[in-house]
């Protein structure tokens, strides 16, 4: 069940009530969200100060869901390196509160694991959990697919909140782009670590819907089986992509680290989707139009690297 739960001028609230998902589960829908999602062309600066003026709303709904009462010496950012340092939460939290919360960082990357399709193994080089309060309430922006990544990732920070003797009060995940299955996995998750601590919470705030994660563990795609959203994602959706792009763009994100530290490689890898779907006899028109709109904004976009200091 999907319950419109708050409305504000920068964005809508959803519940999600779902008992394989976790308990607070919510999906906002937004203008700021949706130029982001529906342009997964666009990286570099681009990319960057449209994720600036997302932050806060992220911000603004972990406050008045999650955070309200807590006090501001308890709250940390958790940075996942490198995908995590452009959901700009730290900004986010200057913009709302005028405050910039302490930050800890950890370097984490996915590999496949052997033989198999979909399943990936996450594997950390980096961490520094300096700052972490002993009563830590942690905010994490991260987008998920297998999950594997935020998974291991919560483990670490398991791990140094028991070596501080601290307690870990409350977790607020703030996603992009969010699969269902591995919104179960966190679920899961969940579960586990309110069997040792009763009074945890976790929060999980994600932009528009849970999508579809494909059999390569990679690709998350709006309109397929297993996706999950409220009535206005589909509506808005069906109107900028149509059935078949709604169901064949490649991932709602692509490889968000790629965009956002490499935007050239990202465009190069674009382009070369964005051929094959101009080359499918199966693409309608709408599909058509917007990969054009999309490959004329990126050659505008490569322009930037013929220019000199």
């Amino acid at each position: 069940m999907i319950v419109l739960e708050d409305t504000k001028a920068a964005y809508r609230l959803y519940r999600v009530k779902r008992q394989e998902l976790p308990k607070n589960s919510y999906i906002l829908c937004s203008d700021l969200s949706r130029v982001i999602l529906y342009n997964p062309h666009i990286a570099g600066k681009t990319l960057q100060e449209r994720m600036e003026g997302l932050s806060p709303i992220f911000v603004k709904i972990a406050t008045e869901k999650a955070l309200k009462g807590t006090p501001f010496e308890d709250v940390v950012e958790f940075v996942l390196l490198a995908g995590g340092l452009y959901y700009n939460i730290a900004d986010g939290f200057r913009k709302v509160h005028d405050y910039a919360p302490p930050q800890c960082f950890l370097g984490i990357k996915r590999q496949r694991v052997e033989g198999s399709e979909g399943q990936f193994r996450a594997v950390s080089t980096y961490e520094n959990f300096e700052s972490l309060p002993k009563n830590s309430s942690v905010v994490i922006g991260d987008t998920i697919a297998t999950g594997a990544t935020i998974i291991r990732a919560i483990g670490d920070l398991e791990r140094a909140v028991e070596e501080k003797d601290g307690k870990l009060n409350k977790l607020i995940i703030c996603s992009l782009a969010c699969s269902t299955e591995g919104a179960r996995r966190i679920k899961k998750m969940e579960d586990r670590l309110k069997e040792t601590n009763k009074d945890f919470e976790l929060f999980l705030i994600v932009a528009e819907q849970f999508f579809h994660l494909m059999p390569d563990g990679t690709d998350l795609r709006f309109l397929r089986e297993d996706s999950l959203m409220p009535d206005e994602t589909r509506a808005f959706t069906l109107e900028r992509y149509g059935e078949f792009l709604g169901r064949e763009m490649k991932c709602a994100v692509f490889d968000w680290g790629t965009r956002c530290k490499n935007p050239k490689k990202h465009y190069t890898e674009f382009l070369e989707f964005a051929e094959s779907i101009l080359k499918n006899p199966a693409a309608d028109e709408k599909a058509k139009g917007e990969i054009k709109r999309m490959i004329s904004e990126i050659n505008e976009e490569m322009k930037i690297f013929r220019k000199t200091f």
